[in-house]
């Protein structure tokens, strides 16, 4: 079983050791934007939805939980849970599409960024755990003062499955406070905001059993007492490893809550536009580049423009994002001069402004809405391109391109991305975190052997989608003006930003 905890709300899916799925259950929560550029969210609503999808799935089985055997619980990184001395979450979350921290990011650079960077491999930017703690820190003082223990998303979770105290190399990475290279926490990175190495979990291995399913978790969930839980990934992590990525090389383009372009490599290459983890696999590493706002900028599309249409659809038990993608092809590429840049909070690669904003540019009598929901498809597809070419400048080889994530399952949005890409893109069946997930359960429980086993044994292309080269050169240009668009919107950025803080 893979539980996955990702921004808009958690999966849970069983899977056989053929790698078929056998059931699966989703679940959504909200996050709160209290103020512009604030992402929360309530750890409370996760342990709900894994409570609700696990009896989902438990339903939906033949023979119940009987013959699970192992369990995983992934999900997004860089989100701390702060503990007090009691066990009790101090406040809400602070979320990794955060953007409160840009000052404390600004100062962190100023006075220590060539040691940040040779440490903990990544320039400051407000999605790291260092500078959201650092924000607590000025701007919630009683609140910092009581912090005991810290944890991440998915071990806040699994914490509460098995008990256990500790995280992994991926998670671990995500919080800016950690020394890859030596596998330990940093000290001189933790002494930058006071935090006693003491509040921070053991680090171990994803597939190493951190424990195991407590009594009062299984009369809650249905799950079997005593059932082997290991300490799982990032859903990045575990999505690139579902598409499978076990080589140096590998390319995997996310469309998930945020929009990821991944390359796998044997060594880390720190770069100042991208972000390196260590992978889930022992021995290799992974280069991330991001576009915060993807599929959850299709969801805000849906929320403010297709209202009805989604009440329709739930009440049909149909998909409204069918209806959005049927409307979106109904108009021709390019969405008549409409651009759409998708920084609804802030961006990351290449600018790694948090004061960006989002915009439709060019729009005239003549569109309506299936121009909107067009030219935000193409949008998004523009921003991963940017993502591209930054993986470009130390990885030649883009042949080998995944495509994942729920926004993957759209055909129409998945060739655009190809056709914008000019490169031939490969759609994995089953490429989620919570398959991923449940795969490196697998190999820790024994099932599998390795990693390499279970991908080679359960991982297998859907579709591949061929570009459109006619579209490619049509995109091109498209593509220059949505890059000057956004270079000339700098200052403007920066002149609203303090407009609406005053």
């Amino acid at each position: 079983m893979g539980v996955d905890l990702g921004t808009g709300g958690c999966k849970t899916t069983v899977v056989d050791i053929d790698g078929n799925v056998c059931v699966s259950s989703f679940k959504e929560y909200p996050s709160e934007h209290f103020k512009p550029g604030w992402s929360e969210q309530n750890p409370a609503l996760w342990i709900e939805a894994l409570i609700d999808t696990v009896k989902d799935c438990r339903a939906g089985m033949n023979d119940g939980f009987s013959d699970i055997l192992c369990l995983a619980v992934t999900a997004s990184t860089h989100n701390a849970v702060l503990l007090d001395s009691g066990g009790n979450v101090i406040r809400r979350c602070i979320m990794w599409n955060d953007q409160r921290s840009g000052d404390q990011c600004e100062r962190l650079k100023q006075r220590y960024d060539e040691t940040i960077f040779r440490i903990g491999m990544q320039r400051p930017t407000p999605t790291w755990t260092l500078p959201q703690l650092m924000w607590i820190k000025e701007n919630e003082p009683e609140n910092y003062a009581k912090i005991d223990r810290l944890l991440f998303t998915k071990d806040y979770v699994r914490s509460w499955l098995t008990g256990d105290f500790c995280t992994d190399v991926v998670d671990a990475q995500g919080s800016l406070l950690y020394d890859a290279r030596a596998v330990k926490w940093s000290e001189e990175l933790c002494a930058m905001i006071d935090l006693p190495l003491s509040t921070l979990p053991e680090i171990r291995l994803s597939k190493e059993i951190a424990g195991r399913v407590r009594a009062d978790v299984a009369r809650l969930t249905g799950l079997p007492e005593g059932l082997p839980v290991i300490v799982g990934c990032s859903d990045t992590a575990a999505e690139d490893f579902s598409a499978g990525a076990t080589k140096a090389g590998q390319i995997i383009v996310k469309l998930a809550t945020a929009g990821n372009v991944n390359v796998v490599a044997d060594t880390p290459n720190p770069h100042s536009k991208t972000f390196t983890y260590p992978y889930s696999i022992e021995g290799l590493w992974y280069t991330v580049t991001a576009t915060n706002s993807c599929a959850s900028a299709y969801r805000w599309l849906r929320d403010g423009f297709y209202r009805a249409e989604k009440e329709l659809c739930e009440r049909r038990g149909e998909d409204v994002y069918r209806t959005m993608d049927d409307e979106a092809s109904s108009v021709p590429l390019g969405a008549r001069g409409l651009v759409f840049h998708p920084y609804l909070l802030g961006e990351r690669c290449p600018y790694f402004n948090p004061k960006a904003r989002g915009d439709f540019f060019g729009l005239g009598m003549l569109h309506s809405r299936a121009h909107f929901a067009r030219a935000l498809l193409e949008g998004v597809a523009f921003s991963l391109y940017d993502c591209l070419q930054v993986l470009s400048d130390f990885n030649r080889n883009l042949e080998d391109i995944s495509i994942i994530g729920g926004g993957a399952k759209s055909p129409l949005w998945s060739q655009i991305i190809c056709d914008v890409f000019g490169l031939e893109v490969k759609f994995p069946r089953n490429a989620e975190s919570s398959y991923g997930g449940a795969l490196l359960a697998g190999v820790g429980v024994g099932v599998f052997s390795s990693e390499y086993e279970a991908a080679e044994k359960c991982i297998k292309a859907e579709k591949v989608y061929t570009p459109n080269m006619n579209n490619h050169e049509k995109y091109s240009k498209i593509y220059s003006v949505y890059k000057d668009i956004a270079s000339l919107s700098v200052p403007v950025w920066d002149t609203l930003a303090g407009i609406v803080e005053e």
